[in-house]
């Protein structure tokens, strides 16, 4: 319990609004450990073995660093590699957090749903891939629709594009992320492909450190099987995440730091 209450120390004593690289990386990987650790007691899985407990804690901070660079690659440009590198990372934490072996299944993430490939570890051998659905996604997927002139792939994951900038007072947008699914003017330069790549990352983080709200395997045959339905996720951690930090002006949103510092190596603009 130590190493949580240093954990919070670290996050409650970083300003976001001050934030440099090393403080992001501070806050990726304790804020992620955190979360983890508190995902793995909703999840009842931490027994009373002490490495139960180091477990959850060393795969939430192996978690956050693998966030952190999967963020930096994204700024630099190496979206495929960084959505990669990032869903590699949520595998070892939703893993943990469901009391497997942190690489029992390598998952990926497209749309709103989760493809989830058995590995070797995998001690259950119920299934090949597990498919989760995330509610929230869903709902973001939809919005994204909504605004865009077209959808496509690139990068492994679902892009959207618009012919018209967004407009807000004196700030004009040239790209918009809705959840997983980052968005951008068809006339935005490279670097704003790159701050909403580390946006889709940033949601990907989020969906990862919150437990499942419906376990559908009570629901299938216990036998072994190509495909599986086996999580539904809410995505409530993402959505609570995005409203709490639309109140707060935005060149303090955690999110965009994030993402001008990676992208632009800048602060956002007043």
């Amino acid at each position: 319990m130590r190493c949580i209450a240093i954990t919070l120390a670290l996050l409650l004593a970083t300003p976001s609004f001050a934030a440099d690289r090393e403080r992001i990386a501070t806050l990726n990987v304790a804020g992620t450990t955190l979360l983890t650790y508190l995902g793995c007691v909703a999840q009842s899985k931490l027994l009373k073995r002490p490495t139960s407990h180091k477990r959850c804690i060393v795969a939430g901070a192996i978690g956050g660093t693998g966030f952190y660079q999967a963020k930096r690659l994204a700024g630099e440009g190496h979206i495929t590699t960084a959505w990669a590198v990032a869903n590699l990372s949520s595998s070892a934490i939703e893993n943990t957090m469901l009391g497997e072996h942190p690489l029992s299944r390598i998952g990926y993430g497209f749309g709103p749903f989760r493809l989830r490939l058995a590995t070797p570890f995998d001690r259950e051998k119920e299934s090949i891939v597990d498919l989760d659905v995330n509610l929230a996604e869903a709902g973001y997927l939809a919005r994204a629709v909504l605004d865009a002139d077209d959808v496509d792939v690139r990068d492994g994951m679902i892009w959207w594009e618009t012919r018209n900038p967004d407009v807000q007072g004196d700030l004009v947008f040239h790209g918009y992320t809705w959840g997983a699914f980052p968005g951008v003017w068809s006339g935005a330069q490279k670097h704003v492909w790159n701050h909403e790549a580390v946006h889709a990352i940033q949601s990907l983080q989020l969906d990862s450190v919150e437990p499942p709200l419906f376990d559908l395997r009570e629901a299938s045959r216990r036998a072994r099987t190509p495909l599986r339905i086996r999580y539904v996720r809410a995505g409530a951690l993402n959505l609570t995440d995005n409203v709490v930090w639309a109140q707060a002006p935005y060149e303090q949103r955690w999110a965009e730091i994030e993402a001008y510092r990676f992208a632009e190596r800048r602060s956002p603009p007043k």
